[in-house]
């Protein structure tokens, strides 16, 4: 849509005595415009209601307008000049960019247009520079620059004030001059766009530039300049009216135009929130640009991976004007919760892949579609488990190379049917997404993932806990570790294992030496710390003291142990049953796997028809609990994607939350060390500590909760601050 496609007059003139109206050059150009000038003698915002279906456009398509005018202004207007006043009455920018409502707002007499115009100001893409000539005359031009995409440029030079009687009714008349038409219409385009582009930046002497406070009032001040009096009465009169009346073939034209667009827009892929995309979004964005469209975004729990690898894809289909992607999710949750982030950014032509789903007749029509149209757009999410199957296999050789791989949880891909996978893989646009991009014991599956999406730490873009707390986009918490001691029998079963543990032990290397009983070994004596029974004691006490302080036990969730105990008893249900013996009133939940309605229960946490939710590992990855304000972490883990994603369960913001507050049980042998099993304890003991700094480090109280385990680290010659240092950013 450029200004080539406009088809002017043969004359190249607008009159308000002829078939051609100036107030259709102004509804012919404003949409197809990114940049306008006006140089006016005379200006109401009320013009701009007149061109309502033009200037919707305009602003739609992200247009910017300078307008230099005379030091008469209506009340209104003159408000403009301060940006500030737009803080009044703020507009959300989803408002701004929906055709509907510009044109709808446009064309009232409501508060919502010179909202809209605030709105314009504020963000600097209207901007009023009222001027005097000297000495002390009012400025009489009425010219114009309009400039498309392309940089097609138009002057216009004439009569037409812009104002709503100045467009409707007046006896005006405009001319037109072309940037791409005669010589003798570039040399005047060149020169007024000098000359325009000078007053703007206030570089031309011959005019004096007025503040706010010298602009006068226009209703107010009409004795004192016969010379407009009439047009203002004229104007005032005017905008008495909520209904134009006249030339309304024009305005009807533009209007059906109008409403073709905003039909079209139904259906077009955009942003969607109220704002535009945050900053770390958009420097995500470029940084992926930068490196080839290929990377890994270590972005921290509850930043907002999904929505900014959406705004890639919404970005590259903009200059495309297409969107074909795979989307690889661990779970079915995950799948069903990426599809939701899809739609809402208008995305369609969507395939679900699952063992859920029914998809090889749809993914049928999309590959025999893909050859006769390659620029098809559509969207397949998977789940890595049904991508990796060799059913899947014929359909990941028929889509386009100029795919967008997206793997959420990244980590997958280093799982070992992913990685025999990766070297056929046609795509060379790729994205991996994850807060721990790490594979824990896992240096073979870390180096396939860098070496695949063509990042290295500190990867393309990292966003870290840290700077999200600081920025606002997590809350700020209070971490609470409680520790634990093994009963008598436990310890005694952990100190048997450690002692044979220690014949694996490399004390040179501080290393284990790799061996199948070593591993059967390490998990019999993770169970011990995993199932210890002085837990249920520390998490009774957890709830005493919460319900003591709070009277209630809303919106937490807790992680419990996994397995059974010795009696066979889900241990997650003994936890269930000590909160509903402390607090009998307590709405709780088991959140598992097999857990059917999961957005259901999850809209009713969120309302508080349901108190508490109980997890043992469904909530690690990608489920969005924002509303949760206690989290209880009973289930002991050292691996640092699930406990950095625990924690980032429950730092989400909500507009009812402020803070969050997270308690964690750390196991501690309490032992008289043995020689022979000491560096082993001291190994676990490390394990468990940087656990504690990582929560600690980033909370509100972080000396009081690292001054608990000062005596602990000391015993096993651990320095705290140390280890801290070493893990870096987190």
């Amino acid at each position: 849509m450029t200004f080539l496609d406009i088809k002017f007059p043969d004359n190249f003139e607008y009159s308000s005595d002829s078939d051609n109206l100036p107030l259709e050059f102004y509804l012919q150009t404003f949409p197809k415009s990114k940049t306008v000038y006006l140089k006016l003698g005379y200006f109401s915002s009320s013009a701009i209601r007149v061109l309502a279906y033009g200037f919707a456009q305009f602003i739609y398509n992200g247009g910017t307008i300078k307008i230099v005018t005379n030091h008469f202004l209506y009340g209104s207007d003159k408000e403009l000049l301060d940006s500030n006043t737009a803080t009044d009455s703020e507009v959300d920018e989803q408002l701004i960019s929906n055709l509907t409502w510009l044109k709808d707002s446009l064309t009232s007499e409501s508060e919502q247009f010179f909202n809209c115009i605030k709105y314009l100001i504020k963000n600097n893409r209207v901007e009023i520079i009222p001027v005097m000539l000297f000495p002390n005359k009012m400025a009489h031009y009425k010219q114009g620059i309009f400039i498309d995409k392309d940089e097609k440029t138009i002057f216009m030079d004439g009569s037409c004030n812009f104002t709503a009687n100045g467009l409707l009714e007046n006896g005006e008349n405009i001319s037109v001059y072309r940037s791409w038409g005669d010589t003798f219409e570039q040399r005047k385009i060149a020169d007024k766009r000098l000359d325009l582009a000078k007053i703007c930046n206030k570089d031309n002497d011959q005019y004096i530039y007025l503040d706010p406070e010298k602009v006068l009032d226009a209703v107010s001040s009409l004795g004192k300049e016969k010379s407009v009096e009439n047009l203002l009465l004229d104007e005032k009169e005017l905008l008495k009216n909520s209904k134009l009346k006249t030339n309304t073939a024009i305005i009807d034209k533009y209007k059906e135009k109008l409403d073709v667009l905003i039909e079209k827009e139904k259906y077009e892929p955009k942003f969607p929130f109220s704002s535009s995309p945050r900053e770390y979004q958009i420097d995500a964005y470029n940084a992926w640009l930068g490196n080839s469209k290929q990377g890994i975004f270590a972005m921290a729990t509850g930043t907002g991976k999904t929505i900014t690898s959406l705004n890639c894809l919404l970005n590259e289909y903009k200059k495309e004007n297409k969107y074909q992607a795979i989307i690889l999710v661990p779970s079915k949750d995950l799948l069903n919760q990426w599809s939701e982030e899809v739609s809402s950014f208008n995305f369609s032509n969507i395939y679900h892949v699952s063992s859920e789903y029914k998809w090889k007749a749809p993914l049928n029509q999309l590959t025999a579609h893909l050859l006769f149209d390659k620029d098809a757009s559509f969207i397949i999410i998977s789940t890595y488990q049904t991508f990796s199957d060799e059913k899947f296999g014929r359909y990941r050789k028929a889509l386009p190379k100029s795919t967008i791989l997206i793997a959420d949880e990244a980590h997958n891909i280093g799982s070992a049917k992913m990685k025999l996978l990766l070297p056929e893989l046609p795509f060379d646009k790729r994205l991996a997404l994850s807060a721990t991009p790490k594979r824990k014991f896992d240096e073979e599956g870390n180096s396939v993932i860098e070496e695949f999406f063509n990042s290295r730490e500190p990867y393309t873009y990292s966003f870290s806990m840290e700077k999200a707390i600081q920025k606002g986009i997590l809350c700020h918490y209070n971490y609470f570790p409680k520790i634990v001691s093994l009963t008598d029998d436990e310890l005694d079963e952990y100190i048997k294992i450690s002692k044979k543990l220690a014949r694996f032990y490399n004390s040179d290397s501080g290393k284990f030496i790799k061996n199948d009983m070593l591993e059967k070994l390490l998990l019999q004596r993770k169970r011990i710390i995993h199932k210890a029974e002085n837990k249920k004691s520390a998490f009774k006490s957890i709830l005493t003291s919460q319900l003591r302080e709070k009277g209630n036990l809303d919106y937490s969730f807790v992680y419990a142990p996994e397995g059974s105990d010795q009696e066979g008893q889900n241990i997650m249900s003994e936890y269930l049953s000590i909160l509903e013996e402390i607090s009998p009133g307590t709405r709780a939940l088991a959140y598992t796997g097999e857990t059917k309605n999961k957005k259901e229960i999850m809209t009713r946490f969120e309302q508080g028809t349901i108190n508490s939710l109980f997890s043992m590992k469904c909530l690690d990855e990608g489920v969005d609990i924002p509303r949760a304000e206690l989290a209880i972490f009973c289930s002991s883990t050292g691996n640092p994607r699930q406990f950095i994603q625990r924690r980032g369960r429950v730092l989400r913001k909500h507009p009812d939350k402020d803070f969050a507050t997270i308690y964690d049980l750390v196991v501690v042998p309490n032992s008289d060390s043995d020689p022979s099993t000491f560096h082993i304890e001291k190994s676990l003991i490390k394990e468990e500590l940087i656990r504690v700094i990582y929560f600690a480090s980033l909370s509100d109280n972080y000396y009081e909760a690292m001054t608990k385990f000062e005596d602990i680290a000391n015993f096993y010659d651990l320095d705290l601050y140390a280890i801290h240092n070493e893990l870096g950013e987190h």
